[in-house]
């Protein structure tokens, strides 16, 4: 089925010949065609590859069941006719067609993550892998995504709207990449960017987006810290200014983030209770440097709790049933990004940051 043929609100799947996946694999992108006006540009989430050592660990069975450790990095765009960020999204989720959802009528570009550089690399890694034989893992996000932009250019021409988000990884790659997606549509000036669950300090950023991913100049030299987000936003808010909105959320002790940030400090992919609290002042302090740059910095903190995390909190909201479903102070995820949108910004839960 071809794009133009599609009927409101229709998932479709389409391969992007020249984009390729970590080993190879073909690639893919979900495009549902629903207001051609409005735009959500969202980057999926799966891990990442960080340096050599971490490039031996993809997400696969042979990784879990050879070699008994847990997979990094998700290496395959889409094994699936249908993929299952949609399946549940159409349920809940910023995705849905849910009444709930005020974005339920928006066209939406979904772009897989396979990777492993948070849509930010344009190079090729060597490494030796846990059988010992060399092999290729192709950081090529950002290659993927300029071939994605030319398209959505040619199917979206005029959106009026545009929302870039992202979860997880994804939402690494919003703090990275939301400058070129804007670049491909100048002419858009209500431009929304929101980055859900993205953290983990680590001395070795600037080298890994410099010489392992091989990122483009503009991304790759906007590294100087261990928190490789805050200083996208800061290189992405000196470059457009206030002319997108600015929103971040995160959960005060991550789970997710905080056996990534573990992992990278010992190679254990624990969560301990010394790093919650450790993540939790990092976190307070990257919200007080993001408020710094505009008053169109707006954050959402959150201590979703499920019992098996403890003591970690939920991963990522904007994309399962926590968007619409639950609260902090009495606002829901869902209520505070559509506020956001009508120009009615604000923070919710910075009280979960305070010792």
């Amino acid at each position: 089925m071809e794009f133009q043929n599609l009927h409101h609100k229709e998932w479709l799947k389409i391969y992007i010949p020249e984009a390729v996946c970590a080993f190879g694999g073909d690639y893919c992108i979900h495009v549902n065609k629903g207001d051609p006006k409005r735009l959500i540009f969202y980057l999926c989430g799966g891990g990442a590859s960080w340096c050599r050592e971490s490039a031996m660990w993809p997400s696969c069975p042979e990784t879990a069941e050879k070699y008994r450790h847990v997979g990094l990095y998700t290496i395959v765009a889409d094994p699936q006719p249908e993929i299952m960020s949609i399946q549940t999204g159409e349920k809940s989720g910023i995705h849905s067609t849910t009444g709930e959802n005020p974005f339920a009528d928006w066209s939406e570009i979904m772009v897989p993550y396979v990777t492993a550089d948070f849509h930010a690399g344009a190079g090729d890694l060597t490494f030796t892998g846990a059988d010992g034989q060399e092999h290729t893992l192709h950081h090529q996000g950002y290659t993927n995504l300029q071939k994605i932009l030319q398209r959505a250019r040619e199917w979206f021409p005029n959106p009026e709207q545009l929302l870039i988000c992202g979860e997880s990884a994804g939402a690494f790659g919003v703090a990275a990449v939301s400058g070129d997606i804007m670049d491909a549509f100048p002419d858009c000036s209500d431009v929304t960017i929101l980055c859900d669950s993205a953290m983990v300090p680590y001395d070795g950023w600037a080298t890994t987006a410099k010489e392992l991913w091989q990122s483009p100049h503009h991304i790759a030299d906007a590294v100087h810290s261990d928190n490789i987000t805050l200083d996208w936003f800061k290189a992405i808010h000196k470059r457009y200014g206030d002319r997108p909105r600015y929103l971040y959320t995160c959960g005060c002790r991550d789970h997710v983030l905080l056996l990534f940030w573990h992992y990278a400090v010992d190679g254990q992919f624990i969560v301990e209770e010394s790093f919650g609290e450790a993540f939790r002042e990092k976190l307070r302090c990257m919200c007080t440097e993001m408020k710094k740059l505009t008053p169109k910095f707006s954050l959402y903190i959150h201590d979703f709790m499920k019992e098996e995390l403890a003591p970690g909190v939920q991963h990522c909201i904007f994309g399962n049933e926590s968007y619409t479903g639950r609260c902090i102070d009495g606002v829901s995820p869902v209520a505070w990004l559509g506020d956001a949108m009508n120009d009615q910004q604000y923070d919710v839960g910075l009280h979960l940051l305070e010792g």
